[in-house]
């Protein structure tokens, strides 16, 4: 047997008879996101929410600043000249707390239960005039929680992968199914904090 061929010269040799294929890894595609405004939020999220996929806002407690994260959304969207879709699950949005430029980029859906915003939801992942649909849950009794069938959450999976959607699901706890990220605010924590990637 003879000496053993060094690595690069081995690739060479493989590039010259194989042009066609390729050597190593390709890097992962860089994901797209959609920035939120809330600096510390963007950068624990990898640069915002995630596009095409679902992210759970889990804000624990009163005064845990969900409220502000989605203002801060619909303010970022605005400026970018975006659209916004926001189902109020419990009609408790704070519309004096916006500037006239983005209340003109918001489709203001007011429910009075979860089961009203859910169908809501499931009518706007269809429909491709808004990228991005904002859930917001948070202040919907416990009551209601518990009769939010899981199979929602798949559900809202598939429409999302079909028509490449973005969705941020406000809560109270975590409890949306195939949630790409899920993040924690809370009141006793100055910044935010992220679970990450679920498990």
């Amino acid at each position: 047997m003879g000496d053993p061929i060094p690595i690069q010269q081995l690739r060479q040799l493989l590039a010259e008879r194989l042009p066609r294929v390729r050597t190593g890894f390709a890097a992962p595609p860089v994901p797209v996101t959609v920035p939120t405004g809330v600096r510390d939020l963007d950068l624990a999220l990898g640069g915002g929410l995630p596009v095409g996929q679902i992210t759970e806002l889990v804000g624990e407690g009163w005064g845990s600043g969900s409220a502000q994260v989605i203002h801060a959304v619909l303010r970022r969207a605005a400026a970018e000249g975006r659209f916004v879709a926001l189902v109020d699950g419990a009609d408790s949005l704070d519309v004096d707390a916006l500037e006239p430029a983005e209340l003109a980029r918001l489709l203001w859906i007011r429910c009075r239960t979860a089961a009203d915003a859910l169908s809501a939801t499931d009518v706007l992942l269809r429909d491709r005039n808004f990228p991005l649909v904002v859930l917001d849950l948070k202040v919907n009794s416990a009551l209601e929680w518990r009769r939010i069938s899981g199979s929602v959450w798949h559900r809202f999976n598939r429409l999302r992968e079909q028509y490449r959607t973005t969705l941020l699901v406000v809560t109270p706890q975590p409890s949306v199914g195939g949630a790409a990220r899920r993040v924690r605010v809370a009141a006793r924590v100055p910044a935010v904090t992220v679970a990450g990637r679920l498990v």
